[in-house]
C-alpha cells in the first residue's frame, strides 16, 4: 500500500503558513484599532493644548498693548513674554519641553489676515523684549502654534510603526474692534431660525432655492476655491443685517470643500450661521430679500446662530449638521453689526478688545 507522508506533510506546511499569516493580520488589524484609537485621543489632546497655549500668549500680547505704560506686566521680560505664557500652558497640557518629551512646539507671531492666510511676522522666542511692529512696521495681532507629538505604537511595533506623528495648530488673535469682533461666520445658510439649544439640526437641505444647496458666496464668485477657503479660515465681509449675498449653486462636492467641513468636526470650534429668508422679509424691508434662479440666486441673511458641526454626509456633501448654541437675534433697525476682520491691536487702556481663535 501506497503512503503519501510528503503530501501530507506539504499540507500541513500550508496550513502553518495560512495560520502564521492570519495571526499577523490580526495583529495588524487589532494594531490599526489600538494605535488608531490612541492617535485619536492625542490629536485631540494636542488640539486642546495648541488652542489654550495660542490663547494664552495672544492674552499676554494683548496685556503689552492694553495696560498704561509704566504699568507692571506691560513691558516683556525674559520670564514675562509671550513665549513664557506659551510655554507655560504647554506644560500644563502635557507637553514639557526638554529631552525625553514626546511633544513638541514652535510659536510665531501673525499680522493682519492676508488673503486665506494671516501674514507671518516671525518667530516667539524666549528672549523677546518687545512683540513685532511695536515700534515700527506691521504690528503682531495673535500667535500661531504648531504642536507635534510622536506617541509610541503598542502592536503595531511589529511591522516598525513604532511611533505615529500628530501634528496640530492654532491660531489666536486680539484686536481693536471697529464694529463688533470678527467671527467664524460660515457661508452656509440656514433657513429657520433654530430654537432649541443643544439641538441637532440639519444647515442644508439640498434644497434652499432652485439649483442652489445652500451655499452664499460673500464676494458674488462662484467657484470651489473661494468656497473652501470661506469655509477653512473664514473671511467673511462686516456687514449689518439685514443684507443681501449672491448664492453660491450647487453642492460643490470639492476634496478641498469637504476637508474644510472636517476641520470643524474634528476641532469641535463654535462657528456662526447666516440664518436666512425663505422668501421675503417679514420685517418689511423690500431691499432684502431671497430668490431668484441657478447663478442669479441670492440670500438675505436676517440673523446669525451659533452652532458646532457636528458632521456632513458622504461621498457627496448632501447635508450638513450641526449642535444648536445661541442665536444673535434679528434687529429690524438693521442697527446689528455682523462681525469683520481685525485690522489692528487695541489701544492702550482699552476696556473692550476682542481676543479669541481664529483659525
Amino acid at each position: 500500500m501506497r503512503r503519501f507522508h510528503g503530501a501530507r506533510r506539504s499540507g500541513e506546511g500550508q496550513i502553518l503558513a495560512i495560520f502564521a499569516g492570519g495571526a499577523i493580520l490580526l495583529v495588524l488589524i487589532t494594531g490599526l484599532v489600538i494605535d488608531g484609537g490612541n492617535v485619536f485621543l492625542q490629536r485631540r489632546d494636542s488640539q486642546n493644548s495648541a488652542d489654550i497655549s495660542a490663547m494664552a500668549g495672544t492674552k499676554r500680547l494683548a496685556d503689552y498693548y492694553v495696560l498704561p505704560t509704566g504699568t507692571t506686566g506691560k513691558a516683556f521680560t525674559a520670564g514675562d513674554n509671550v513665549y513664557t505664557a506659551i510655554q507655560t500652558r504647554m506644560g500644563q497640557n502635557d507637553c514639557p519641553t526638554g529631552v525625553g518629551s514626546d511633544c513638541s512646539w514652535t510659536a510665531r507671531y501673525v499680522g493682519q489676515r492676508s488673503g486665506s492666510s494671516f501674514v507671518d511676522l516671525g518667530a516667539v522666542t524666549a528672549t523677546d523684549t518687545a512683540p513685532p511692529g511695536a515700534f515700527s512696521g506691521a504690528k503682531a495681532l495673535g500667535v500661531t502654534v504648531n504642536v507635534t507629538k510622536t506617541p509610541r505604537t503598542y502592536l503595531l511595533g511589529v511591522i516598525g510603526q513604532s511611533t505615529w506623528t500628530v501634528r496640530t495648530v492654532a491660531t489666536a488673535i486680539t484686536g481693536q474692534p471697529t464694529g463688533a469682533p470678527q467671527g467664524q461666520l460660515l457661508p452656509i445658510g440656514l433657513t429657520e431660525l433654530p430654537t432649541t439649544e443643544g439641538a441637532l439640526y440639519a444647515l442644508t437641505s439640498g434644497a434652499n432655492g432652485p439649483g442652489n444647496f445652500g451655499w452664499l458666496s460673500w464676494d458674488g464668485s462662484n467657484n470651489a476655491g473661494s468656497l473652501a477657503t470661506a469655509l477653512c479660515t473664514p473671511n467673511n465681509p462686516a456687514f449689518n443685517l439685514p443684507f443681501e449675498f449672491a448664492g453660491d449653486p450647487g453642492k460643490t462636492n470639492a476634496s478641498d470643500v469637504r476637508a474644510c467641513l472636517q476641520q470643524w468636526v474634528d476641532n469641535q470650534q463654535t462657528v456662526l450661521i447666516p440664518i436666512v429668508l425663505k422668501t421675503n422679509d417679514p420685517a418689511g424691508n423690500a431691499s432684502c430679500s431671497t430668490g431668484g434662479n441657478g447663478n442669479n440666486f441670492h440670500y438675505c441673511v436676517i440673523a446669525l446662530a451659533a452652532f458646532v458641526i457636528t458632521g456632513y454626509s458622504q461621498p457627496a456633501v448632501d447635508q450638513i449638521n450641526g449642535r444648536f448654541i445661541g442665536t444673535i437675534p434679528y434687529s429690524a433697525n438693521g442697527n446689528s453689526s455682523v462681525p469683520g476682520p481685525v485690522t489692528a491691536p487695541p489701544t492702550e487702556g482699552s476696556t473692550l478688545y476682542y481676543l479669541g481663535l481664529a483659525q
